[in-house]
């Protein structure tokens, strides 16, 4: 299912993400939980950022990149986002939801995002016909199946860490880790097959998950 306009969208760590009329994708898929553990939720948003950027890629041609765990980035710029929960129905029923948003047709953004946030349109400077919303939707969704059959045959994310770490744009780069515990900084080397962030300090490697932390890059966004 997709929308052609959002007002109180959601990010990851309570995020806002606003889609005005018109000219952007916001769409979402509903997983039967069945197929996975609760604990395996976080790997779907890792399958969702490949997703995004194949299609990306097919659109834009650009440089294409993604900041872990699910920003997918155009010119290290943010042109997309991902949010994968867990929901209850009133009748004790639950599902998966994984929600995307991709950045299209926008002209400008916000002061406070405009020097991060970028949109097909300003990085590709193409005509607005030269982007069809529906089959971008398309690629997205039929490229993360491919992806989430390969996952749920292997357990893990074994069958696709290669090709995300060949995308992810802080791999190899010192970054400022976001804890609630305290900001410190350390050298991201990379994801295991759980999708966590492997990090390199002084006191040797670890692992970050991202559900409890986030990262940002030592100079700005990336």
């Amino acid at each position: 299912m997709s929308a052609d306009e959002q007002t109180a969208g959601r990010g990851r760590s309570g995020h806002t993400w606003k889609s005005p009329p018109g000219t952007s994708i916001s769409t979402s898929m509903l997983i039967d939980p069945n197929d996975i553990e609760a604990e395996k939720l976080p790997q779907l948003t890792i399958l969702s950022a490949l997703a995004v950027s194949d299609s990306v890629y097919k659109a834009a041609a650009g440089d294409v990149k993604i900041k872990w765990p699910n920003d997918v980035l155009l010119n290290e710029k943010k042109l997309s986002g991902t949010l994968t929960e867990l929901c209850f129905l009133p009748n004790g029923e639950k599902y998966v939801v994984v929600g995307i948003g991709v950045n299209v047709l926008q002209k400008t953004f916000p002061d406070d995002i405009s020097e991060t946030a970028t949109s097909l349109l300003i990085e590709t400077k193409k005509e607005e016909s030269a982007f069809s919303k529906q089959k971008i939707i398309e690629d997205i969704w039929e490229g993360f199946l491919v992806y989430y059959r390969d996952f749920l045959r292997t357990g893990d994310l074994s069958g696709v860490k290669e090709k995300y770490e060949s995308l992810l744009i802080n791999k190899g780069r010192v970054v400022k880790v976001l804890d609630p515990k305290g900001e410190y900084e350390a050298k991201a080397l990379g994801i295991d097959e759980k999708g966590r962030l492997m990090i390199e300090k002084d006191d040797g490697i670890s692992f970050i998950d991202s559900g409890e932390v986030s990262i940002r890059g030592i100079l700005g966004y990336v």
